[in-house]
């Protein structure tokens, strides 16, 4: 979505859009995401314009899995060492030989992707002049460490320019890589338009509040999937399919104990929320949506003695935040994918809070995330913590705060009604000794949230409200 920093492109680029580029560097952490670039070729299908690939770029990504190819085999091969001398039985080899086949299973897959995908093949009189901007260090070539680079840059970069006659209005390049502006730069050329790929729906389409039935259809779907299973960050029936989460082993925290050989997220237990609905001209809408996760991870622990022995655990309370876009069919949601490919995961239990009022002000916060809040009634429950807001669907929200003098040092009551129907809701804050150690305690934070909701669901006090507030107003049904 557009955003201050990448406000929506001016209307004439918009209406004369030819063609949109990929970078290798659009993609998060320079890797392929082939589902990604499908859903870009047919959202420019629909629209009128291109995808680009130019064919240095593809090269580039090949490679880059060829890299990963390398890194998995000789992981494998480690485990198929170990496996052989227990005398346990050598699973099938993978099915590429070599580095060149990884790389042209990947050229073919891509190139597979047309006609909504293009490939923009590269002319050789292009090529040379690419390898003189290197080997003569013109723009946007450079050196690092002694070493000169930029060739393939310059390739893709110059083939662009000459299958868009030079029109610089009439592409946008996905991506922020500050050695294309120098290009253009170097070659007097007017500043392209590069949009990272999290911003580029919002710089190309006209985004708009969708209506309560659309959002409504979104939680839904939402509530749909919980208590399925993700694995490589998709349901069984591949409706939703999240972006990766970088490295999940940063979220485990027995470094000490632990050698972590594996984290991979689990079950979806409960949606926390949803914001930043928008919706395109064509009906494609997008949000940022908040679920919580069970995450499993294995590892070898070390005894006492120092054996080491095979460990495996369960880590609750992963709080996964995306930005989907969810395709709709008649009203009902069909799938919905990340947005660009990347998510992040963090710890949300274990919290604590240095001030009571801090605690309450954080909690209130979390409304935010519920679908259909009124901002003006959350700033007035930020203000004086107490007071109640109404959502579009008929729901009411009151919140009663009662200051406890001791422990709890304060109750804070949540009532959801609609006509006749109504619901309460307790969260508590409480002191918690044993996080305050006998000297400086003044130093840690030891004020928690509890609430017998998420004892009950074994979810963060924090997040209680917010998945308590969803499971009412879109109830969701076990299947």
């Amino acid at each position: 979505m557009a955003s201050r920093e990448h406000p929506p492109l001016p209307e004439s680029v918009r209406h004369g859009l030819r063609a949109i580029v990929f970078d290798t560097n659009s993609f998060p952490r320079g890797g392929l995401d082939l589902d990604l670039l499908r859903e870009w070729g047919q959202r420019a299908l629909d629209d009128g314009f291109e995808v680009w690939v130019p064919e240095p770029v593809l090269w580039e990504l090949a490679e880059h899995a060829a890299a990963s190819w390398d890194a998995w085999r000789a992981s494998t091969n480690r485990a198929r060492k170990s496996m052989q001398a227990a005398g346990l039985r050598i699973p099938s080899d993978d099915p590429y030989s070599s580095r060149a086949e990884v790389m042209a299973a990947v050229d073919a897959s891509v190139r597979s992707l047309a006609p909504s995908v293009r490939i923009i093949t590269l002319d050789g009189d292009l090529a040379v002049e690419a390898l003189r901007d290197q080997v003569q260090i013109r723009p946007p070539a450079n050196k690092k460490s002694d070493v000169k680079t930029g060739a393939a840059d310059s390739a893709w970069i110059r083939q662009v320019l000459r299958v868009a006659d030079s029109d610089i209005d009439s592409f946008v390049i996905v991506g922020a890589d500050a050695d294309v502006y120098e290009a253009f730069k170097g070659w007097d050329l007017p500043k392209p338009h590069m949009v990272p790929l999290r911003a580029l729906q919002g710089t190309l389409f006209v985004l708009e509040a969708p209506s309560d039935e659309t959002k409504d259809a979104l939680v839904r779907f939402l509530q749909g999937v919980v208590a399925q299973p993700l694995r490589a960050g998709r349901t069984p029936s591949e409706d939703l399919t999240l972006g990766q989460v970088g490295v999940l082993t940063d979220l485990v925290d027995e470094w000490d104990d632990d050698q972590i050989r594996d984290v991979e997220l689990g079950d979806i237990s409960a949606v926390v929320g949803m914001n930043n609905v928008k919706i395109s001209r064509r009906g494609l809408a997008t949000a940022q949506v908040f679920l919580l996760v069970d995450a499993e991870y294995s590892g070898w622990r070390i005894d006492e003695d120092g054996t080491l022995l095979a460990h495996s655990s369960n880590l609750p309370q992963i709080l996964v935040r995306d930005v989907l876009s969810f395709t709709l069919d008649g009203g009902a949601v069909t799938r919905a994918r990340s947005e660009i490919g990347q998510a992040t995961a963090s710890r949300a239990d274990n919290r604590a809070y240095s001030d009571p009022s801090d605690a309450l002000f954080e909690l209130i916060d979390t409304l935010r995330l519920i679908p259909g809040a009124e901002e003006d009634d959350l700033e007035d429950l930020m203000v004086d913590g107490t007071g109640s807001t109404t959502f579009s669907n008929g729901f009411d929200l009151t919140l009663e705060v009662e200051d406890g003098g001791g422990d709890p040092h304060w109750t804070a009551t949540f009532t959801l009604s609609k006509e006749e129907w109504s619901a309460t809701l307790e969260v508590r804050c409480e002191w918690d000794a044993l996080r305050v150690p006998y000297e400086d305690p003044d130093l840690f934070p030891a004020y928690v949230l509890t609430s017998d909701e998420a004892d009950d669901r074994n979810i963060p006090a924090e997040w209680a409200v917010t998945a308590w507030v969803v499971d009412h107003m879109w109830p969701h049904e076990a299947t």
